[in-house]
């Protein structure tokens, strides 16, 4: 008879009991607790991970009540840290499960602690920016990494993605899934950027207009990279290093890295040749985000 609880039963039909075993020996940290984040972290509690990191700086708002999976009608705004409610809804689910919040911001020593000491790493990012830092960093400590995006780039049209960078095969870089001018203004100073208003004209304080952001297409990218997830730590096939999804269409498409990639074969695994903690010597960036998150 299995010592396995009865609740993963019909998971254990999937993929067995070993695989049962795997994940629930993986520990995983969820960083950008939201619209992508909290339905994500419903799925790897349903899936039996033993330990689930949680990472995010903001609290809870109104506007996120369409999407925050796990947050009540009674819970305070301001006042409820989005790290917070996603901890109660994993002890909720299983209270066997291992759940840490941390409320901070990816560039923090406290984000990059999060990182070294997790097996597996999720980015779930509105902007670029954070997704190069994220992936450098995960490179260079070759921790696997799944990175989600959902988007809605023009009327009518609507989706996602997700990229799995595990084993030095394929990141967000050889993918072309990041756009270099948004990462270029996300490390920039603000005196830098001004130096690029007064030549081309644009307001150093244009901030990219939020969005629409829906529960189910949120969903759907959330559960593709569950899905990854799952296969690649049961063994029940490798995952696919980039999933497109066009929700509008419907349908899934899928690419290729390009060879020879610079975070995949120079520096994955060498942390001293990558130096990803010169992130935490650029203070604008924390302090920038210190003023989005007041």
């Amino acid at each position: 008879m299995s010592d396995l609880p009865a609740r993963y039963d019909r998971n254990i039909r999937l993929f067995g009991e070993e695989g049962q075993r795997k994940l629930r020996a993986t520990n995983a940290a969820v960083i950008g607790v939201g619209g992508l984040g909290s339905p994500l972290v419903q799925h790897l509690v349903l899936l039996g991970v033993g330990g689930i990191r949680l990472l995010d700086d903001e609290e809870l708002d109104e506007t996120n009540r369409n999407r925050f999976v796990g947050a009540r009608h009674d819970d305070p705004v301001p006042g409820s840290p989005k790290v917070e409610l996603a901890a109660r809804l994993v002890r909720e689910i299983d209270p066997g499960i291992r759940v840490t919040p941390v409320k901070a911001g990816l560039v923090s020593e406290e984000a990059f602690a999060v990182v070294k000491q997790t097996d597996w790493v999720f980015g779930c990012f509105d902007e670029d920016g954070p997704r190069a830092i994220l992936n450098e960093l995960c490179a260079a400590y070759a921790k696997p990494y799944i990175d989600l995006a959902s988007d809605v780039p023009e009327e009518g049209v609507y989706g996602g993605r997700i990229c799995v960078a595990w084993d030095g095969g394929g990141c967000l870089h050889c993918l072309d899934a990041l756009d270099p001018r948004d990462v270029e203004a996300y490390l920039s100073t603000d005196a830098e950027k001004a130096g690029r208003a007064a030549i081309y004209g644009v307001p150093v304080d244009a901030l990219r207009e939020t969005g629409p952001s829906v529960s189910p297409i949120n969903g759907v990218v959330a559960a593709l990279a569950a899905t990854e997830f799952m296969v690649a730590v049961t063994g029940m096939r490798e995952p696919q290093r980039l999933i497109n999804y066009y929700g509008h269409v419907p349908k899934l498409t899928t690419a290729k890295p390009k060879p020879d990639c610079y975070y995949c074969k120079g520096i994955r695994g060498k942390p001293q040749d990558a130096d990803a903690e010169r992130f935490l010597r650029m203070p604008h960036l924390r302090e920038r985000r210190r003023k989005q998150t007041r």
